[in-house]
């Protein structure tokens, strides 16, 4: 399959209609569309994937998704793709309302319908809102495009939305296939594996297999079986359309709440401009500072109230510091007066002099003891200080705490408590200044009429958020009722006999069934093995160092896929710790072998094809990659920054056509068809696109 021609017509930057042929020559099949940032690489990119997919688009990549939902919803996206240029200067039924994508294909291979040709145009409405996809077998319309309709027509035959990722990508985003985390996008990308490598539509035709043993179930059973089997699956009908229902109901409300929250933006713009930017939200944070700062203000005056206790201590400090050096003098004279003292003296002499012959003590060291008991008790050189303060325990306790305190922390304490009741007073004047100002505005008519539109949508938005949870919450239980009924289904089939001419038919069903299941796991252990090889063979081919990987590992686990690499001492190798080079090259090997894998022959488009890459790996990729990922390769490089002109020399033989994107005028770009060997020739060259 090869895209011949591609046209835009008011998309984006392209003003007007934009056609691009691109080469199909064997061994010449690589065209470059090359321009600077801004210019409409991205665009093209975004324009091939709306142009086929339209509102599914959400589902071929999360970041068309998230696009989509910053914009408000799929109406409001498809205005932003509007070329700007020509909506300004649109009027009511003229052509300038209508952007369209089409894209010519040949070589297409479409099961009992011959065709040479199919085009498909998908056009847009921002006036009416009106999308249309026309698609034309040979110049006109088929009779199975009809049937299956455009969008089925696309996903079966042209290149299902699901894979399309691994066809349309920016080389340098694809770095998030070896950051994948969430169960959600390991889910997501799983799917896609499960596509690309073919094993979803052989699991696909044995549920296909399985509801007609079912059917045939249903049709043999007694009355009573047949009428329980054909209320539960009437029940289980019933519950998917409902679900269905909610499904589009959720989307409905999701895109209300976008809009709601626009309109509620832009009522806060409103209030801005009128002098009220402030947001009930804000109004109310203000009046909770308010309270705290008054909460903190008393405290702090609380605190310095308690530390003014201490002030006169500290005014007199000269004085304070003599009470300490009395006191010390105090505490360094003994606890017992002296007349105690020589109490306590005689007491001892007497007793030692009364008993020195029953303790043997001669009259030597009997007068030598009693000496220095003397000694000891009553000092020669007793203080004259007298005692002034006799302060107890407790006084002196307290005394050289707020002596301390004064010496060490009061005077830190003291500046700190002032400095806070500054910053709080400070603060409470801007807050209160704040309320004064709002509580002003709020009196003001206009003020108060966009206030209370604001809120009344914010109020809407709560509304619609608390519905959503409902709806979520509804489906939940849809689903858990549908696998009980299901179960049910299951087992009451079981005992359902069929009818003699019905029997072959199960039997052959069932047989089939059976081979299938063998078939898958044989499939799924033989996409392992090969999905493995291919890519340790693309990633040491790649890079720079061949034994980088020493081996890759693929589990296939029921729906989920895992990929890890290993090192030559058989340990993963976290692909977090990879350079973003060697995650761009991990990437790129890994989109080679799908893509080799999926046997599905469709061009493949890549923009910022070398960013990341040294001069080493970009060889590797420009000689080894781009010739030999598909029979049609179209590069949307930054010449000079992302491809240089060396480096160009060597993908020259590969390239059959080439354009540079040029910009007459702001979101007015168009293509200007230059031969390959000249593509740097022109680029210093810029020539208005007519």
């Amino acid at each position: 399959m090869f895209i011949e021609k591609i046209t835009f017509n008011n998309f984006r930057v392209y003003y007007g209609e934009n056609p691009v042929v691109l080469s199909k020559i064997k061994d010449q099949h690589i065209s470059i569309i090359a321009g600077n940032n801004g210019f409409g690489k991205t665009s093209f990119l975004t324009g091939l994937v709306w142009g086929l997919y339209g509102k599914l688009m959400a589902d071929v990549d999360l970041r068309y998704r998230q696009e989509i939902h910053e914009s408000g919803g799929y109406k409001r996206y498809c205005e932003k793709l509007m070329n700007k240029f020509a909506a300004g200067s649109s009027v009511e039924g003229s052509e300038n309302e209508i952007f369209s994508v089409a894209l010519e294909f040949t070589d297409l291979l479409i099961p009992t319908v011959p065709c040479e040709r199919v085009s498909i145009v998908r056009s847009y409405n921002v006036r009416t809102h009106q999308e249309k996809v026309e698609i034309l077998i040979d110049g006109i319309v088929n009779e199975l495009t009809k049937g299956v309709g455009p969008e089925i027509f696309i996903n079966d035959f042209i290149l299902p939305k699901e894979i399309a990722k691994f066809f349309f990508f920016d080389a340098e985003k694809i770095v998030s296939l070896s950051d994948i985390k969430t169960a959600e996008e390991k889910k997501f990308l799983s799917q896609a594996y499960a596509e690309v490598l073919g094993i979803k539509k052989y699991t696909d035709l044995k549920i296909n297999l399985e509801n007609v043993r079912m059917r045939l179930r249903n049709k043999s059973a007694n009355k009573s079986d047949r009428d329980r089997l054909a209320k539960l699956q009437s029940q289980v009908v019933q519950n998917e359309k409902l679900i269905s229902l909610h499904q589009e109901e959720l989307e409905e409300k999701s895109e209300m709440i976008l809009q709601r929250r626009l309109a509620s933006d832009k009522y806060q713009e409103q209030l801005i401009r009128e002098g009220s930017g402030i947001s009930i939200e804000q109004l109310k944070m203000l009046k909770e500072s308010q309270q705290d700062l008054n909460v903190q203000i008393a405290q702090n005056k609380v605190l310095f109230n308690d530390i003014l206790e201490l002030a006169p201590f500290a005014i007199a400090a000269a004085k304070v510091l003599k009470v300490k050096e009395q006191l010390q003098t105090e505490l360094n004279q003994s606890a017992l007066s002296h007349s105690i003292l020589s109490e306590k003296y005689e007491l001892i002499k007497s007793l030692l002099e009364d008993r020195a012959s029953k303790i043997k003590l001669d009259s030597a060291a009997k007068t030598e003891l009693i000496g220095m008991i003397g000694d000891a008790l009553l000092p020669t050189a007793v203080s004259e200080q007298r005692v002034l303060l006799d302060f107890s325990a407790d006084q002196q306790n307290r005394f050289l705490a707020m002596f301390d305190n004064l010496g060490n922390s009061f005077s830190k304490y003291f500046r700190q408590l002032i400095a806070d009741q500054k910053r709080l007073q400070s603060s409470y004047y801007l807050v209160n200044r704040k309320l004064n100002d709002a509580e002003s505005k709020e009196k003001d008519s206009v003020v108060s009429a966009i206030r209370q539109k604001k809120l009344t949508t914010d109020q809407q938005i709560l509304e619609l958020e608390e519905n959503i949870v409902q709806l979520h919450a509804k489906i939940s239980n849809l689903n858990s009722e549908n696998q009980s009924f299901s179960r049910q289904i299951s087992e009451l089939a079981k005992h359902v006999k069929l009818e003699a001419v019905d029997q072959e038919k199960d039997v052959l069903a069932q047989r089939t069934i059976e081979q299938l299941n063998q078939f898958i796991t044989r499939l799924k252990t033989q996409k392992k093995s090969s999905l493995e090889k291919n890519i340790q063979r693309e990633l040491n081919r790649l890079m720079h160092k061949s034994d980088f990987v020493g081996r890759v590992g693929v589990t296939i686990a029921g729906e989920i896929i895992d990929i890890d690499l290993y090192d030559h001492f058989d340990q993963i190798i976290d692909k977090d710790m990879l350079s973003k080079g060697e995650q761009q090259l991990y990437a790129t090997a890994l989109l080679t072998a799908l893509i080799q894998e999926s046997n599905i022959h469709f061009p493949v488009f890549i923009d910022s094809p070398l960013q990341k890459f040294d001069k080493l790996h970009s060889r590797n990729i420009i000689k080894e990659f781009y010739p030999h990922i598909a029979d049609q390769v179209v590069l949307f490089p930054l010449l000079q920054k992302e491809l240089n002109e060396e480096e160009y020399q060597w993908l020259l033989p590969n390239v059959g056509a080439s354009y540079l994107i040029n910009q007459s005028a702001k979101y007015q770009s168009g293509f200007l068809t230059v031969q390959p060997k000249d593509l740097f020739l022109h680029l210093n060259q810029p020539v208005n696109v007519q």
